[in-house]
């Protein structure tokens, strides 16, 4: 590769491989048939949504037509405590979530108790993120 300097020459440009920044590691995704419940601060309740794969750094669901990249959310699935996420991608109906904090996938794949009750983020940076008195 060549560069141009101020005075107009060519001084040859060699790229150290060592410089590249490294790649990131993307955890193993596990296809699955689950259920998330998905609560944004713009909308009351949670939305429903079918997960086609998830791994411990994520999930992955589906009709996720009105979600947009950069957006926080909370993610309940099988028996973890709810947990923040942001959505990273959307396209063709699917949506990336990347949890902010490591899940167990072996915990996400037990169902919850008939007897649990998921309610929105009531107090906390999640509950105030749109509230117009937040300093």
């Amino acid at each position: 590769m060549d560069i141009r300097t101020d005075s107009g020459h060519f001084h040859p440009m060699t790229i150290d491989p060592s410089d590249k920044p490294p790649s990131l590691a993307r955890a193993t995704r596990t296809s699955v048939m689950l259920n998330a419940d998905v609560f944004r601060v713009d909308r009351d309740g949670a939305s429903q949504h079918r997960v086609t794969n998830i791994s411990e750094s994520g999930l992955c669901i589906a009709q996720a037509g009105d979600f947009a990249a950069g957006t926080v959310v909370v993610v309940a699935v099988g028996s973890i405590a709810p947990t923040a996420a942001n959505v990273v991608w959307v396209r063709s109906g699917l949506a990336g979530l990347a949890f902010r904090t490591a899940i167990d996938v072996a915990v996400a794949r037990r169902r919850r108790a008939a007897s649990d009750t998921l309610r929105p983020p009531a107090a906390g940076w999640l509950a105030e993120l749109n509230s117009p008195y937040k300093s």
